[in-house]
């Protein structure tokens, strides 16, 4: 597995970067010599950045959160796609597993630089903050990566140099006790990195803590928690919601200028370009459509109203199918994937507040008409939406039309309960409590790892 390689390897995969670290290879660099120095540190650094663009984690994360579910299907060559939008996934699948070694091969950086970091000597304690900062937000986004796709999952915390069978064999912690370990993460972060404007929303940022957090209780239920963090990010960041349908596109366009995004991952023509626009794209390679079934009765795009200008840049309609359009570089393959941006904090304070308790036109519509009217349409009020459950669900359509094809909707669906109502509760997620497999390799490799339930 890749995670669970020599340190040799380790060193090289934190180290490639030409552009921060111009040095030649050594065939025995040791971890305290690579990292003795903030030259070093950087190049550490880049090497996590690097760990996030592979194809796993900036492609496949954000194309399985919507395959698994109703926003696409699958309708090119690969099979693994296959199981995944039929919801019939089996451990062997190699996408499934390159997630999650992708992640675990992250981590393993991350934990390598935060060993090393206190012993740079020459770190101010500022710089030293800043450094830390970056790491553990990065591993409690990775870790999160995994939370949400299988459930409790090993705990690595400290970085993996050999194969012996106690680093080898660990078992899984609980999806609480995971969940808890991020949280952890994310307040390590939060206290070390600057509450100023970032620079580069490419890098970690105090914001982006702050939206993780908030995404993270949303999802564990703990509505005044998300609230509370979305707020803050909301009133105190530098971060705005896009005004008009071109600032809408500026968002996907890696060109462009906007105020949307608070944490992405930036991708150009000339360095790890990535294939998003070929799979979703019409004239690339095209393995994902936007339709909800296999004899196209319905498609995302028939939940769009006519003045809804979030629809133009979403999803079009080509020679015989709908398609994804929020990623389009087919020639220079550098679209930037976004993580996270203000939009979402502010449906998650809405969503939020009407889990505590149904205002009739309190602050909780307030926030969804903020993403809502911003789209063109007009606001609601409390003749459209009569009482939480109503509520409830314009949320949910509303973060279905704005966070289309951004990784949300299978998760969404699951956490919400309503995975059952609207995907069927057939096929292995359904049996599976809807998390999926744990790779056979990493059975196989793992005597301590044990299969989710219905695999």
């Amino acid at each position: 597995m890749k995670y669970k390689i020599l340190s040799i390897i380790i060193l090289f995969s934190l180290l490639g970067c030409e552009s921060i670290l111009d040095v030649e290879p050594k065939n025995l660099l040791s971890a305290d010599s690579a990292i003795s120095s903030e030259r070093g540190v950087q190049a550490a650094l880049n090497g996590v950045y690097d760990g996030l663009q592979t194809a796993a984690i900036a492609q496949d994360v954000i194309i399985f959160g919507d395959l698994a579910a109703d926003n696409l299907i699958h309708v090119g060559s690969k099979k693994e796609y296959r199981q995944i939008s039929d919801n019939r996934i089996y451990p062997d699948n190699v996408y499934i597993e390159g997630l999650w070694n992708d992640c675990y091969d992250n981590i393993n950086r991350i934990n390598t630089l935060l060993e090393a970091l206190p012993e740079v000597e020459e770190l101010s304690e500022n710089k030293l903050k800043y450094y830390e900062g970056q790491a553990y937000f990065l591993r409690a986004l990775n870790y999160f990566n995994l939370v949400k796709f299988y459930g409790g999952v090993p705990l690595k915390t400290e970085s993996t140099t050999n194969a012996s069978p106690e680093v080898l064999n660990i078992a899984r912690s609980g999806k609480n006790e995971t969940y808890n370990f991020i949280m952890d993460d994310l307040d390590k972060a939060g206290s070390r990195l600057a509450v100023s404007s970032p620079e580069d929303p490419s890098h970690a940022n105090y914001w982006a803590v702050k939206a993780l957090m908030a995404r993270i209780h949303l999802y564990r239920e703990s509505f005044t928690d998300a609230y509370l963090n979305a707020k803050d990010v909301i009133n105190n960041s530098p971060f705005s919601l896009a005004a008009d349908s071109s600032e809408f596109a500026n968002i996907f366009d890696e060109e462009a200028e906007t105020n949307e995004i608070i944490f992405q991952v930036d991708f150009s023509a000339t360095d790890d370009n990535n294939a998003m626009a070929s799979w979703t794209q019409e004239d690339g390679r095209f393995e994902v459509a936007a339709w909800e079934s296999y004899d196209k009765e319905n498609s995302i795009a028939d939940e769009y109203t006519e003045n809804d200008w979030r629809k133009e840049t979403t999803v079009k309609m080509g020679l015989d199918d709908y398609y994804c359009d929020k990623y389009n570089d087919l020639s220079g393959q550098s679209d930037n994937i976004v993580f996270l941006r203000i939009a979402e904090m502010y449906l998650i304070c809405a969503e939020a507040l009407n889990e505590t308790g149904y205002v009739a036109d309190g602050w909780a519509f307030d926030y969804l008409n903020a993403v809502h009217s911003t789209a063109g349409l007009d606001s609601l009020t409390s003749t459209d939406i009569t009482n939480k459950a109503e509520f409830r669900d314009a949320v949910m359509k509303e973060r279905r039309l704005e966070l289309a094809f951004e990784g949300h909707r299978y998760f969404d669906l699951v956490r919400t309960g309503k995975a059952p109502a609207v995907l069927g509760n057939i096929g292995t997620l359904a049996g599976a409590n809807w998390l999926f497999p744990i790779p056979q390799s990493e059975l196989d490799a793992n005597t301590k790892m044990t299969q989710n339930p219905g695999y």
